[in-house]
């Protein structure tokens, strides 16, 4: 499609042009409320919205800022468009380039593990697939290997050269569920549930156990327990609230207990340790030792020469994004390019996947963007609306509209449910939200049957989420009802 720029809305280039532009722009505020129509949508009314009223709908954002841009997919004509080139911080959309990395750069079907069999032991290469012993898959091929496997199995993460965190995620968000730490080897997507049930004047923490809950697997036990002695706990009486809090640097658990509620249960992002606390789940699960399933970070595998590692395949590919893109799931975003880059570099580093795709796919982006993280967790992302209009113009011709709605969201379902329901089936769309944040990038089948590209990214306001969100939903129900 091309580089698209255009001038903006309103250019003023002289204290006498300022009045011109003023008188202008309230001319065509009188002329298209003269001329509006209505639709309904969902029982509620909703005005198509020209193109001249994107100055009124960033003013009823409440000092945020805006960036809309509307195009048609295949004549690439500009349909709308307002600071379209100017950089935002786009939230949860960076996971449509993530998602672009995973569908070009991905097998079809997951590498769980590459091994090679040295004879007397195994030695075995994480390749950072976040799906293993996630209940949502009903097959776990890892795990199956390795309950078959009777040699000894060195696991080696020298592959991995990158950081738990993403680069410019908040610190103190590390016990949040949705900011699990990044590793070679993940279980469990690194989420550790923990509960604590309250009998009469006592607290009974599951009776003296903190439980790590797992699925029925057909591999033996239902879950796997950590004896209370293991961790560490406080109990407090009369707090002011449930909570179950983490230390920042070790599995240790604090449990603090108002006296009321009988039960509280969460989810705790664990700390990794690299490999090392996968490799113990993974131990208690195959009821394994030491000696049986090993650690080691040294390179072992890596100093054998002419090593050939056989692929031990794991869930199709789509079946991860899906949920990535459906849930917003940033722990499947973050580990998607960290496999990329794992297939495409022969190492996990987000830094050089990212560096090496914008050097490469991503340079013909009309802007230059400032790509972060996989998540879009980190506020140091910086792209335009045009950048992903761009974007989503490339993954559809190379990947195929009927592969793109397999995978993204469509009108009230996902992180869109209750939105644009009337738009099932007409609206695949990425939603973004930080705080202060708002963002929606995707593509729109507008009445007359066209395909639309769109990216609307809203920054810096000062209100509910939610209201901004319908703003730019009777913005865009309006340009669907115009095209």
């Amino acid at each position: 499609m091309g580089k698209l720029y255009l001038s903006p809305l309103v250019k003023v280039t002289s204290p006498a042009m300022i009045k011109y532009d003023f008188l202008y722009v309230l001319a065509l505020a009188a002329l298209f409320a003269s001329c509006k129509t209505t639709a309904k949508v969902s029982g509620t009314t909703v005005e198509p919205v020209k193109v001249n009223t994107l100055v009124a709908l960033e003013d009823s954002l409440i000092g945020a800022h805006l960036g809309v841009m509307v195009v048609e997919a295949e004549t690439g004509k500009v349909l709308a468009e307002h600071n379209s080139h100017k950089y935002f911080v786009p939230a949860s959309n960076t996971k449509l380039l993530s998602m672009y990395a995973g569908l070009k750069y991905l097998p079809d079907t997951l590498t769980g593990l590459r091994y090679y069999d040295a004879g007397d032991t195994i030695y075995a290469q994480p390749a950072g697939d976040p799906t293993l012993l996630v209940s949502e898959y009903k097959t776990h091929p890892v795990m199956d290997w390795l309950m078959a496997v009777k040699k000894p199995v060195v696991i080696d993460a020298s592959n991995w050269k990158a950081e738990r965190y993403g680069r410019g995620w908040t610190w103190s968000d590390y016990q949040a569920s949705y900011q699990p730490e990044r590793s070679a080897l993940p279980v469990y997507s690194n989420l550790m549930p923990v509960s604590f049930t309250a009998k009469g004047d006592s607290v009974a923490y599951n009776d003296q156990k903190i439980w790590m809950v797992t699925p029925n697997l057909e591999l033996g036990e239902k879950g796997w327990s950590i004896p209370a002695e293991a961790l560490t706990y406080s109990y407090t009486p009369q707090a002011r609230f449930n909570r179950i809090s983490r230390n920042y640097s070790s599995n240790g658990f604090e449990v603090n207990y108002n006296g009321r509620d009988t039960a509280f249960a969460t989810e705790i992002p664990f700390v990794t340790y690299g490999v090392k606390t996968g490799i113990e789940i993974l131990r208690a699960r195959l009821k394994k030792t030491e000696n049986q399933l090993i650690t080691a970070s040294d390179g072992r595998a890596s100093k054998i020469l002419n090593i050939q590692y056989k692929i031990l395949p794991t869930q199709p590919l789509d079946s991860m994004l899906r949920p990535m893109m459906h849930r917003s799931d940033n722990f499947y975003a973050e580990q998607t390019v960290l496999m990329a880059s794992n297939e495409f570099l022969g190492y996990m580093s987000d830094r050089d996947m990212i560096d090496t795709m914008m050097k490469t796919d991503f340079k013909g982006m009309p802007d230059k963007p400032v790509w972060a993280d996989g998540s879009g967790l980190s506020r140091y992302n910086m792209l335009s609306p045009a950048d992903f209009v761009w974007l989503l113009d490339k993954t559809k011709k190379e990947f195929g509209m009927d592969r793109l709605k397999g995978i993204m969201q469509t009108g009230n379902t996902g992180t869109l449910t209750n939105y644009y329901k009337n738009l099932t089936g007409k609206m695949y769309a990425k939603t973004g939200t930080l705080s202060g944040q708002v963002a929606l990038s995707g593509y729109l089948y507008a009445k007359s049957g066209k395909l639309l590209l769109f990216s609307a990214l809203v920054n810096n306001h000062n209100t509910e989420a939610p209201k901004v969100r319908r703003q730019v939903e009777k913005y865009l129900m309006g340009i669907w009802e115009g095209n």
